[in-house]
């Protein structure tokens, strides 16, 4: 049976053992966190959706609990502060990683660690370096990088052209950040490309548009923490 870890309980680690439990990934989870109080309610409230979702065992534990997980998600650091730039993060978050990840790799040195912890370029590449150091490939290290701006960004399409998000195409690339890319040149609408989808529908989608959803996407975070 295949066992998730998920080492931070807080709002992403918890949504993300409750996704887990909803869609029937895995048939273990285990919560870890520095406050074990916060790790044992999260894995026991999620536990009770069970019934009603898919047959999964979700329980806390310690390090030790994570001996054979295939996949750990690392959700574990500090929150991004209002006005606090992901690169602010940094340092904060490094000093969490140097203690957690070793813990990590010591009890489940095959499992795929996924890291979703911001500002995330930057730790997915710290925690490839501290792997490195104890002989583990790096390619068992995956961030979740821009797959939740290519997500926004779809979404936020798909409300504007009034379709499915789930039928377009866009990606967002570069770094999980204030630098990152938006690929206008590469959106399709199932199958068609922007400009002829536009031109067919005789839609607006002007500069002040495209830098509305620009300014959506990329600064999403600051709007979600300051809410």
């Amino acid at each position: 049976a295949m066992k998730i870890g998920v080492v931070g309980s807080g709002l992403v680690g918890a949504s993300a053992a409750y996704a887990m439990v909803m869609r029937g990934v895995g048939r273990e989870i285990v919560l870890i966190d520095k406050n074990e109080k916060r790790a044992q309610a999260e894995a026991d409230d999620i536990l009770h959706a069970v019934p009603f979702a898919e047959p999964l065992t979700v329980r806390s534990g310690q390090y030790a609990d994570l001996k054979d997980a295939r996949v750990v998600i690392m959700a574990a650091g500090v929150n991004q502060k209002p006005g606090e730039t992901r690169l602010q993060l940094l340092e904060r978050n490094a000093a969490v990683f140097n203690d957690v990840i070793p813990q990590i790799l010591d009890h489940a040195p095959k499992a795929v660690i996924v890291v979703a912890t911001n500002p995330v370029d930057i730790m997915t590449h710290l925690t490839a370096r501290i792997a490195a150091e104890r002989g583990i490939p790096r390619h068992r290290v995956i961030g979740s990088g821009t797959t939740l701006d290519t997500a926004r960004f779809r979404s936020l399409l798909g409300r504007q052209l009034k379709v499915d998000s789930h039928h377009i195409h866009a990606y967002v690339i570069g770094e999980h950040g204030d630098s990152e890319v938006l690929t206008w040149s590469l959106v399709s609408v199932g199958g068609i490309p922007l400009e002829d989808f536009i031109q067919a529908r005789h839609l607006e989608m002007n500069d002040s548009v495209r830098a509305d959803i620009d300014d959506r996407v990329r600064h999403a975070a600051y709007h979600i923490i300051e809410g």
